[in-house]
């Protein structure tokens, strides 16, 4: 997909399969040529028991991760940072993107209806704020079976918190500019990476 329309282009998560049979869930940065630049094994599982009936245990069929995602450098995108979904409730994971020098975070989910609701937004602009950079969110939605629903919203969330855009609950896209400038302003208005008392 990234060759046919010369894009760079975030795969992901996706199950990757395993020697052991079970799978990673994957996040993959490509280039236009099709060439990896950077990839993620998500790290945190979503074993949780939800008060509307649902239960997930990703650990059954998914194998962790064992190392942080890398950032990746570009002249044209700015520094990339990749995580997948459930890692957005792990602000450290974002803290050692920020302190590699990430710019942009990413994080593609599937979060479900019930959680999402009240937590996925406020996660996300959490994370831009703190880390005072950009987040971009690609979201799944809608049913995926009789009692899986996404709860989409896919958003776009400047540093200092504000969403720029939001997709909605329908399928769509969430598209902004991201402006180098406006990176810089926040950086130093409120400069709390510098502050950073314990690393």
């Amino acid at each position: 997909m990234a060759q046919r329309y010369r894009i760079t282009l975030l795969g992901g998560g996706y199950p990757v399969p395993a020697p052991d049979g079970r799978t990673y869930n994957r996040a993959l940065l490509v280039n236009a040529n099709g060439e990896e630049l950077c990839r993620y094994d998500k790290v945190h599982l979503f074993d949780v028991n939800l008060p509307d009936g649902n239960t997930y245990q990703e650990s059954e069929d998914v194998i962790p991760g064992k190392e942080l995602p890398n950032i990746y450098a570009s002249e044209r995108l700015g520094n990339l940072g990749i995580s997948v979904c459930y890692d957005v409730r792990f602000p450290e994971l974002y803290r050692h993107l920020s302190k590699a020098g990430a710019e942009v975070l990413i994080v593609p989910a599937a979060f479900t209806a019930f959680t999402g609701k009240d937590h996925w937004q406020v996660l996300l602009q959490a994370r831009a704020i703190e880390n005072t950079c950009y987040m971009i969110a690609p979201a799944q939605t809608g049913f995926h079976n009789a009692r899986r629903q996404t709860h989409g919203h896919a958003m776009i969330i400047d540093p200092w918190g504000i969403t720029l855009a939001d997709a909605g609950d329908n399928i769509g896209m969430a598209i902004a500019e991201i402006h180098p400038g406006r990176l810089e302003q926040v950086r130093r208005q409120m400069p709390s990476l510098q502050h950073r008392a314990f690393g």
